[in-house]
């Protein structure tokens, strides 16, 4: 976390959430979640989970979802997933959607027969002498 009235300066990564209510400028790497509170105030690229965006960000974000709330301001380019913009909530630059992962899908024909690899059981075999 950075606090209001704090300024950060540099390029962060990091495996856990990262909560911004001070200004910072840099690159941010996060495998967890990152948010921008309403006094936060962030310039550069964001590479995240998840973006919150309460405050200001300027710059470039890749992530699997973006929401920008009433209060949140972003201007750059995206990429995401998921964009979610409240009412109030502000968006200007270029957006790119990511491909949702698919799952993989079998043909009814494949289904059946694997299926049928199976060898049933013939009770009446056994019966016969």
């Amino acid at each position: 976390m950075v606090a209001a009235g704090t300024t950060l300066i540099g390029d962060v990564k990091l495996s856990d959430n990262f909560h911004l209510d001070g200004v910072m400028e840099g690159k941010l790497n996060s495998e967890g979640d990152v948010t921008i509170g309403s006094s936060g105030r962030y310039t550069g690229d964001v590479s995240a989970k998840r973006v919150l965006v309460s405050g200001i960000l300027d710059g470039k974000v890749d992530a699997d979802r973006l929401e920008i709330v009433a209060s949140g301001q972003v201007s750059g380019e995206i990429k995401v997933r998921e964009l979610v913009i409240e009412s109030g909530g502000q968006f200007i630059g270029a957006s790119q959607v990511k491909k949702h992962d698919t799952p993989q899908l079998r043909s009814v024909e494949e289904s059946s027969a694997v299926a049928t690899d199976a060898k049933p059981s013939n009770d009446w075999e056994n019966k016969t002498a």
